[in-house]
Order: structure tokens, then sequence, then C-alpha cells
């Protein structure tokens, strides 16, 4: 069989795939509702900082009852109506704050110490408690970070009098912002206007791609083995290869139809912005479904039937999730973890999808991304097809 016959037979073999997927309108409804469903979980659900509570209850709890606590409280109340986020209301003890805590009324409190009166009148530090509900890390983090800034903003006013004083009486102008901030940072962005959804949208379009490529590969071939059909096409006179080839680029073309679903719900739906090049972006999504595709095909393959192959490869892809970038930072997990992502292709199409769709990256900045990609797709297909092409005769 020559190689013209070879490629006619694949292309017969894709339009034979292609035109089963369109016909089944389940399946074609669920290539929209299924993104469209993770998008609203992960982009909604998922904590960030617009879905964070704005009024935090907050108690405050006065054990020093002097002078200065009292002033030091009344400025705190002062300093939090420029800000709404906290409610504040009053304990009357360290261990009614906790018991309000444990009982889920307020989420933190700041304590003033006994000694607060006599540490201000001494002249040295005043040390304030912030206490904070442990089982709830991130609005844990939220009330550290209100209550250090309203902190802050009073030790800063307190300070700032205390300047203005030491400058009267050496009869001095004095910026008391300047001597206690000679420096300040603007922190701005490379991209303006970005929000969390568009950090999270690059990896999850590469997420629901893999799942639905690598998923859909035991639908193309173990449930075909299952029907009596694939028996059919083995009685063909087709070459091994070109069924192979067949369903392969029948599978990456779905997968990459349903990637640009995707990405036009994204940008229509939850205001996504593609900075850099769109057909870079494709590409890149093309190379990313290609070397799921390898993988799919090999462990398909080795788990025989349908059943085992959805197991397999669910295996495989839940850890792959959380590895590789897409949920978290991978600088923050253990080194042997971050080691580990270095060998999972989705972390390199993640990584090179939120380079190109927020940093605006051009083909330089993502060019060992797509060595990576395309290496790696090739080296699973080596591996894959002879595994395949075996168990087709079993």
């Amino acid at each position: 069989m020559g190689i013209q016959d070879m490629l006619v037979d694949s292309f017969n073999i894709m339009r034979k795939d292609l035109l089963e997927t369109t016909r089944s309108k389940m399946t074609l409804a669920l290539m929209v509702i299924m993104p469209l469903l993770l998008m609203l979980m992960f982009g909604f659900i998922y904590p960030n900082q617009a879905s964070m509570p704005q009024n935090l209850p907050v108690a405050l709890v006065d054990q020093s009852h002097g002078q200065y606590s009292a002033s030091f409280l009344q400025q705190l109340q002062s300093f939090n109506n420029n800000s709404t986020k906290m409610d504040f209301t009053t304990a009357s003890s360290l261990d009614e704050a906790r018991n309000l805590i444990n009982k889920g009324d307020i989420n933190g409190a700041i304590i003033i110490p006994d000694n607060f009166d006599d540490a201000v009148a001494q002249g040295i530090t005043a040390n304030v408690t912030v206490l904070y509900d442990n089982s709830n890390p991130q609005v844990g983090a939220q009330v550290m970070s209100e209550a250090s800034m309203l902190i802050g903003g009073v030790s800063e006013m307190k300070s700032a009098v205390t300047v203005m004083q030491l400058g009267a009486k050496a009869d001095e102008t004095i910026d008391a912002q300047a001597v206690l901030n000679p420096y300040a940072a603007d922190a701005q962005g490379t991209i303006p206007g970005s929000n969390y959804f568009n950090f999270l949208a690059p990896g999850m379009l590469i997420m629901i791609v893999m799942m639905s490529a690598m998923t859909g590969i035991p639908e193309g071939i173990s449930q075909e083995k299952e029907r009596g059909t694939f028996d059919g096409v083995l009685s063909a006179p087709i070459s091994p290869v070109s069924i192979i080839i067949g369903k392969t680029v029948a599978l990456t073309l779905g997968g990459f139809v349903q990637g640009i679903i995707i990405m036009i719900l994204a940008v229509a739906l939850f205001g996504v912005t593609i900075q850099g090049n769109i057909l870079l972006a494709f590409l890149l999504l093309f190379l990313g479904v290609f070397s799921f595709i390898g993988l799919g095909i090999l462990f398909t393959s080795i788990a025989g039937d349908q059943k085992n192959s959805i197991m397999l490869i669910n295996i495989l892809i839940f850890p792959m999730m959380f590895v590789s970038g897409i949920m978290f930072p991978i600088q923050q997990m253990p080194w042997f973890l971050q080691d580990l992502s270095k060998l999972i292709p989705v972390t390199y199409a993640a990584d090179a999808m939120r380079k190109v769709m927020i940093l605006n990256a051009g083909v330089q900045d993502v060019l060992p991304q797509i060595a990576i990609l395309a290496v790696f797709g090739v080296i699973m297909m080596a591996i894959a097809l002879p595994v395949f092409k075996r168990s087709m005769t079993k």
C-alpha cells in the first residue's frame, strides 16, 4: 500500500469519526455545557478577592481599660469607617471573643492587652493581638490583612503627630510623611485591567481540553470495540497505521474545536481578554491536544476496555490538574512536586497559553514550551502507535 492510499484511508477514518460526533446531539451539547459549567465553578466559586466577604465581623477587646487604649480604639474605628471592610462589635474578654469565633458569629478579634497603657506611657512599642479563625485560611488571611492595615494606619498617624511635635520644638517645618515613609512603591501590572479570571482562564482552557481529549479516546476506540464496529474496520483492506492516524487526527480536531468554543465562551461571557496573537494561542492549543492524545491512546491500549481506560485516564488526569500549575502556583509546591511538574506536558501548555493570553508573549517567548510540547507529542505517539497496533489484534 502506497503513502497516498494510506493518507486516503486515514482521511476516511477521520471523516467517519467526526461524522459520528456531529450526529450525536448530546455530544455536541456537552462540548459546550461541560466547559461552561467548569468555568462558572472555578471562575466564581474558587476563592478570589471579588468573592471574599466585604464586611468582616470582628470583635474589639479592651483588656487595658485606660486612656490610651480607649483613644486607640476610637482611632481604629475612625479608620475603619473609611474602609468599611470590618464590622466591629465589642467583647468583654479574650474568652468571649474565642467563643464567638468558635460559634461562627465573628471572623476575628483585635485584643488590646492589659499592659497596653503602660507601654505607651513608657514610650515603648505597645503590642496588639489579632485573633483569627484558623479553620478558614482565606477569611483568616483577610482578617489579618485588614487588621494590620488599620493598626498600621493608626500607628502611622501617631508617629506623624510625634514628628510634627518634635519639629515644632526645633522650630523647623518637617514633612512627617516624608520622614516616616521616605520611599513609596507604585505597583503597576504589565497588562492594564487584568483580573483574576484572566489569570485562571488560560489554565482552565488547557485543563478542559486535556480532560475532553483524553476521556474521548476510550469512547472513540474502546467503545467502538465493544459495539463490534471496530471488527468491521479491521476486516476492511485498510492499514492499521491508517486507522491510528485517522482516529488521532479526528480526536485532535475535536479537542481543538472544543478549545475554540471554550475560548469564545471565556471572551464573550466572562470578559477574558486575549492580549497576544490569537493564531499563536491556537497553535499552542493544537500542540497541547496533540501531546495529550498520545498519552490517551497509550493508556487506552494498555487498559483494553472502556471502563478500565476511563479509570486509568482519570488517575492520570487529576494529579496533573493540581501539579501542573493550573490551579496553584508551582513555586508554592514542595521541591519533589516541582520536579514532577516538569515531566507533565500540561505544565508547559498552561504556562505558554497564560503568557500569550495575558502577557502578550510572542513566538520567541514561548518557543521552549512549543518545542517541548511538539517533542513530547511525537515521542508519546511513537510509543503509543505500536502498542495500539498490537491491541487491535487482541
